[in-house]
């Protein structure tokens, strides 16, 4: 007897700035219709819960878990599969704890916290290797990480470390001697921390938002000037500086 195959049911994050900032829907839509089965769901970063909505829209079996630095509030999304769990970013030890605690092996780890890129750094080492095989890794917001950025830091971070494997997988090799040594530079990543990084990702795909937001962060109007591509608040598109990049991370 033939086993039904799953479909894949999308939803735009519609209420998230996945989708109405930076874009994110048609890349999120090709990389997550072909994870395959979802179980166990964690996101860093809750703020007002809309991601968490949107993933329970999408996964409605999944247990999902949202890790956020601040306690859960009144208005976040619950039901009898959501779990929220604290740690800030910045606590080497209690983000193991709550990544512990939220039962890995995971499908799906999205990474949205605090923007900062040494934190992106520390959730990629200490969150990816959690994944079970073919899982799938997002790093958001990883312009900040850019020079142009005012959070940019001269230390190795998420971005540069998944650049050089995408680039290193595109050429057909593993990281060179002097990659290495840049990522591995002070203040970047340990050597073993590297080698477990580089034998868990099986690919990085990135994507850089081109085109308008369709609302604007800052005012949450739709009135953008095509031509100065300000909104009519005056708050910038994201074109003019780094904005809107994220990776996506499938596990071996």
């Amino acid at each position: 007897m033939l086993r039904r195959m799953q479909t894949f049911r999308w939803f735009d994050p519609v209420d998230s700035d996945k989708h109405f900032w930076h874009r994110y829907s048609g890349f999120y839509r090709d990389q997550l219709s072909r994870l395959g089965a979802v179980r166990r769901v964690v996101e860093f970063g809750v703020l007002g819960g809309a991601s968490i909505r949107w993933l329970r829209a999408l996964y409605p079996a999944a247990e999902i878990i949202g890790i956020d630095r601040a306690a859960p509030e009144p208005g976040w999304p619950r039901d009898g599969g959501i779990r929220y769990l604290t740690a800030d970013q910045a606590d080497e030890a209690a983000l193991v704890g709550a990544l512990d605690a939220a039962g890995p092996p995971f499908d799906l780890l999205i990474e949205d916290g605090s923007h900062l890129p040494a934190h992106q750094a520390r959730c990629l080492v200490l969150g990816l290797p959690r994944l079970r095989p073919g899982g799938l890794y997002l790093a958001e917001d990883l312009h900040t990480a850019l020079p142009s950025h005012p959070l940019a830091s001269p230390a190795p971070g998420a971005l540069h470390l998944l650049l050089a494997i995408e680039r290193a997988r595109a050429l057909g090799r593993l990281l060179d001697p002097a990659e290495r040594a840049a990522l591995t530079a002070p203040g970047g990543f340990g050597p073993a921390e590297l080698a477990a990084l580089e034998a868990r990702i099986a690919t990085v795909t990135l994507h850089r938002r081109a085109e308008l937001p369709l609302a604007c962060w800052s005012c949450g109007g739709t009135a953008f000037d095509p031509v100065r591509l300000r909104c009519a608040c005056g708050a910038g598109s994201g074109q003019e500086g780094a904005d809107s990049l994220t990776a996506a991370a499938r596990a071996v």
